[in-house]
């Protein structure tokens, strides 16, 4: 959802980052997300990158196709379980230590990513800086 401040001071919800950290903890890839919901995988980038509104018919599909509850994709999977909003029964400690793996790896992609365009942009800047110097 894009970022804009109304006139009551409210600043809309941005909940495309958690959309891909629950993507990625699913292990599902945008292409798959993109065809369940009948998208381009640019529209689902974009709605991951708040570039982009989201209808609650689409928040409905992706909670289907992530198959965990709409009101989950309001939240950080870093912080659900960190915090033990919604806990891992504690009899299991192999289903914990999964989890707890599968957050990291979540947390590893979405750095990934970011390490990934950040280079990008270092080398686009770099490009414009050596044209200047010409």
């Amino acid at each position: 959802m894009k970022s804009k401040n109304n006139s009551a001071g409210y600043q809309r919800l941005k909940i495309g980052a958690h959309i891909r950290k629950w993507r990625s903890l699913k292990e599902i890839k945008q292409k798959d997300l993109a065809n369940a919901l009948r998208l381009s995988e640019a529209a689902i980038s974009n709605m991951e990158n708040d570039l982009a509104d989201i209808t609650l018919s689409q928040l409905e599909d992706i909670s289907i196709k992530l198959d965990i509850p709409v009101e989950k994709l309001f939240s950080d999977p870093q912080e659900v379980y960190s915090n033990g909003l919604y806990s891992v029964p504690k009899t299991d400690d192999n289903k914990m230590q999964v989890m707890e793996k599968d957050i990291l790896y979540a947390m590893f992609g979405t750095l990934q990513k970011k390490d990934e365009q950040l280079k990008i942009v270092v080398d686009n800047v770099l490009e414009v800086m050596k044209q200047i110097a010409k």
